[in-house]
């Protein structure tokens, strides 16, 4: 799975309210790329929601967190840059 599906299928699974502070938080850049990523999603297994919740809980994701801590660690599946649609590769 892309880091920008699964930090779609993220914001997704943490809800409405709270995906869009966190969406609120994005530049222009990062909300062009990702919005259409969540128009996207149809169906969402419990097994992928598992899967993306899990890794997320291991970035550290806790309920408790500041939007802003959050979309820190999204940007973490980005190697810590600005969400993209492009894919980076670690050197």
């Amino acid at each position: 799975m892309k880091p920008l599906e699964k930090a779609a299928i993220f914001l997704v699974i943490v809800g409405l309210e709270r995906g869009r502070n966190i969406i609120e938080l994005m530049d222009n850049g990062e909300i062009h790329a990702i919005v259409p990523e969540i128009r996207k999603l149809k169906e969402l297994s419990a097994q992928v929601q598992e899967t993306v919740w899990t890794e997320f809980e291991q970035l550290g994701y806790d309920d408790k967190m500041k939007p802003s801590e959050v979309l820190y660690l999204i940007r973490l599946l980005f190697n810590g840059s600005k969400i993209s649609n492009t894919v980076k590769i670690r050197s």
